[in-house]
């Protein structure tokens, strides 16, 4: 326990030191002799002073003693500091699409942690979950989401955690056990790091292999097609799924060639709508360009959106396959279609359905900024940040000198006018 105002405290113990003093200087009545002439003495109490080895009244010189004492602690707010232990450990473990083998994250997570060791495993996708006593084989057998991952979010969750750890041990060691993806970092990220007092440990497993690069188009798209750039660096593997574009509006047989597990695509890029400056997003792509929108017929899940969050795609499943009808039309003119962002786009709304998207692992500067240049784990105490807890015995010492003040009272009118 420690005193967050010692000042109070210090100033209650001068006070009982100079009760005691003010004790050993007793006074008391002088001896009484018989003379003849006491008789013009006048009639009145006659108090001397002199200094004594031992304090006078001693029971009411203790309860004044322990009454400022007791007075002087409760000002000084004392607050609780409890024992704590050696080490204490934070897991950040990525359940995210950009994970290889989720398996292989939680066996890489597990075998950097000793038994005994407190332990607390955030599972983090886009969205943290704080699992404080980790089921670890629970774990390698959940499914995989996938949703992209953000670090930012997994490390305020960790910092978050780690002031509940900090009372009970000396310092809190984070890990991160992640592809580290690029798409799993943003503009905070870089923030929220230099918001962790210590250095973090970063075990990078494998990313997740792209397959939307490995599929073809039913038929080749002419040079001139403002969709042709985008597909340039797709590459056709043997197997590689189809997805079929059409033009106009679908026919019988695209609905079978749906239904038998491929995908159609009907986009007319370059239908007849005036284009105009607008954004548009497509997972985690985001352009703003001179655009023309086509209302979408096609009822089912939203898989690009305008800005103001009209759907700009959709997609319907049909059989083992999907249909998907994509709004968006370009302008007959402009090189829109050889900027990289907006070759994803369209890669991305020709893909077939169920593809992964594109993964790309951060460089090593970006890896080595995250690990931090510290060599130890978090202290407690900075990690604690003043949060340690007020303690009630505050209320108890105040209480008690209450009941002091009142017996101090009792015992001095007992012992007379006499006593100071």
């Amino acid at each position: 326990m420690i005193f967050l105002a010692p000042w109070a405290f210090t100033i209650g113990a001068l006070a009982a030191a100079d009760v005691v003093f003010l004790h050993l200087v007793a006074r008391q009545r002088p001896a009484v002799y018989l003379l003849p002439t006491t008789r013009f003495i006048p009639d009145q109490r006659t108090l001397v002073s002199r200094v004594a080895t031992r304090p006078r009244d001693l029971l009411l010189c203790v309860l004044r003693v322990l009454l400022l004492l007791c007075a002087g602690a409760a000002f000084a707010r004392p607050v609780l500091t409890p024992a704590r232990g050696a080490t204490a450990h934070v897991v950040l473990l990525d359940r995210s699409r950009a994970v290889a083998n989720p398996s292989d994250a939680v066996a890489r997570a597990r075998a950097q942690m000793s038994d005994g060791v407190p332990v607390t495993v955030i599972a983090f996708d886009s969205v943290p979950t704080v699992l404080a006593r980790p089921a670890w084989d629970s774990l390698a057998g959940a499914a995989r989401a996938e949703t992209p991952g953000s670090l930012s979010a997994a490390l305020i969750a960790a910092r978050r955690a780690s002031v509940a750890l900090a009372e009970r041990v000396d310092s809190v060691q984070l890990h991160i056990v992640s592809p580290v993806a690029a798409s799993e970092l943003d503009a905070a990220t870089e923030r929220v790091r230099a918001a962790w007092p210590g250095a973090i440990r970063v075990a990078r497993v494998a990313l997740r292999s792209d397959s939307s690069t490995t599929w073809r188009l039913d038929r080749a798209l002419p040079a001139a097609d403002p969709l042709g750039p985008a597909m340039a660096s797709v590459r056709v593997a043997p197997g590689a799924r189809v997805t079929r574009l059409v033009r106009g509006t679908p026919s019988a047989a695209d609905s079978v060639f749906a239904r038998d597990g491929e995908t159609v695509v009907r986009w007319d890029s370059t239908a007849a709508p005036r284009p105009a400056a607008e954004g548009l997003a497509a997972g985690d792509d985001v352009i703003v360009a001179a655009l023309g929108r086509v209302p979408v017929s096609l009822k089912g899940r939203a898989v690009a959106r305008w800005a103001d969050g009209t759907t700009a795609a959709s997609e319907q499943p049909l059989g083992k396959g999907c249909m998907r009808e994509v709004g968006v039309a370009l302008p007959a003119a402009g090189d829109i279609a050889l900027h990289p962002p907006f070759q994803r786009i369209a890669r991305g709304l020709l893909a077939p359905c169920g593809l992964t998207v594109v993964e790309t692992s951060a460089d090593s500067t970006t890896i080595s900024r995250l690990a931090g240049t510290a060599q130890n784990a978090a202290r407690a105490d900075a990690l604690r940040s003043g949060t340690d807890r007020p303690s009630p015995l505050a209320r108890w010492l105040l209480a008690l000198a209450i009941l002091l003040a009142i017996g101090e009272l009792i015992v001095r009118a007992q012992v007379g006018p006499e006593v100071a």
